[in-house]
């Protein structure tokens, strides 16, 4: 017995310290108030603009101290890139069906890019990248890498998927991507970006979508 008991002592973990544990709690704190802090970002950059906005802005919206904010992330340009995350988790294509066509799966897709991309949210952020762009030509490149190109990388993979599955599409999924998204949402996203239009109706953000998916497909059919 006391050879067994011996035996659990030596494999058993070693007790976190007092030290480990505060650690510990504080970064569960931080996470936990992240997405607070996240909001009180967006409303503050979105009211004064990125470059006239400061970290004592934000912490105060968000109910904080500077300091807490600062242990929490590190500047105002981290800040913003998980801004940019958040909004980026937002978008989730759909689940395919055993039953879905070629047809189906590339029409579910686009039209979960295009009202991600239409919305009233993904819209603000955009004009305020455009207003800022003339500070900084690195913060529209950051909002191009971090937000954009990773959006439509998405419809990419997808489309790679989908390919591998319908041999008959032959297009690269790259070029695939930018002529559905030129096709199915490039007219309605400049229109409602520099307000020369209001966003789509839901028919007929569904109706553009199909109808460019048909011309696409129809494409690659008569190019075999």
């Amino acid at each position: 017995m006391a050879d067994q008991l011996a035996g659990r002592k030596a494999t058993s973990k070693p007790r976190p310290s007092s030290a480990q544990k505060t650690t510990e709690r504080a970064e569960s704190a931080c996470t936990a108030r992240m997405p607070q802090l996240i909001e009180a970002a967006e409303d503050i950059f979105l009211a004064k603009g990125y470059h006239a906005a400061t970290m004592s802005d934000v912490a105060k919206a968000a109910g904080m101290s500077k300091k807490t904010v600062y242990t929490m992330i590190e500047s105002k340009a981290e800040l913003f890139v998980a801004l940019l995350a958040h909004h980026h988790s937002l978008l989730k294509f759909p689940e395919p069906e055993s039953a879905w066509t070629a047809r189906d799966h590339l029409i579910a897709n686009v039209l979960c890019l295009a009202r991600y991309l239409l919305s009233p949210e993904q819209i603000s952020l955009l004009r305020l990248i455009m207003a800022e762009y003339t500070h900084s030509p690195d913060f529209g490149r950051v909002f191009l890498r971090s937000h954009v190109t990773k959006a439509k990388s998405k419809l990419e993979i997808c489309l790679a998927s989908i390919v591998e599955q319908h041999p008959s599409l032959t297009a690269d999924p790259k070029e695939m991507a930018a002529m559905l998204f030129g096709m199915a949402i490039g007219e309605f996203h400049l229109g409602v970006l520099v307000g020369f239009r209001a966003a789509p109706t839901k028919q007929a953000l569904e109706n553009r979508v199909r109808d460019a998916v048909d011309i696409f497909l129809a494409g690659c059919a008569a190019s075999k």
